[in-house]
């Protein structure tokens, strides 16, 4: 396999996972709103085990924020179907490196600035990336080919054998 291929390959592989990062992405997006259109000021109160004490508490949580701890994952689950929670697990763990931003902010605000960040990152930067690679892949694969011809030109020359196209 020549290297330009194998670039021309790893560029597909990252324009792939690109697209699909940006397809869960916007899923959970669309998810999210509509949850929160459906349920506007519905704020979920549950009884989940205090992680301390191990003693079952009454909290009042909001299960739309996203990278939740394990006691709203929990709660999460329970009300989504496992499509929907499919999304929103694989939608956390895209926006795990983003969650240190806006911890403190409301759930509506984390979830659209890291989506935001995660877009432009999975969608803009990744889609550069994968441009990059098919460059340097396209150039190799030129390069690649103009020294064989150069070769073939030269034991044209030194043979004789050259053939007019005309």
């Amino acid at each position: 396999m020549a290297p330009g291929s194998f670039m021309g390959f790893l560029s597909r592989i990252v324009r792939l996972a690109s697209i699909v990062a940006v397809v869960f992405i916007l899923a959970g997006l669309l998810g999210f709103l509509t949850d929160s259109v459906r349920d506007t000021s519905k704020v979920q109160a549950t009884r989940i085990p205090d992680p301390g004490s191990g003693r079952i508490v009454t909290v009042t949580v909001d299960i739309s924020q996203p990278d939740p701890p394990a006691s709203i994952e929990q709660v999460r689950e329970g009300q989504h179907t496992s499509a929907r929670e499919v999304i929103d697990d694989v939608g956390d763990v895209l926006m795990r490196p983003f969650s240190w931003i806006a911890n403190g902010s409301d759930p509506w605000v984390q979830r659209l600035i890291y989506s935001v960040l995660a877009l432009i990152f999975y969608g803009l930067l990744l889609q550069v990336l994968a441009d990059y690679m098919r460059k340097l892949s396209d150039g190799e694969r030129r390069a690649d080919a103009t020294k064989r011809e150069q070769a073939a030109a030269e034991e044209r020359k030194r043979t004789g054998t050259y053939a007019s196209p005309a």
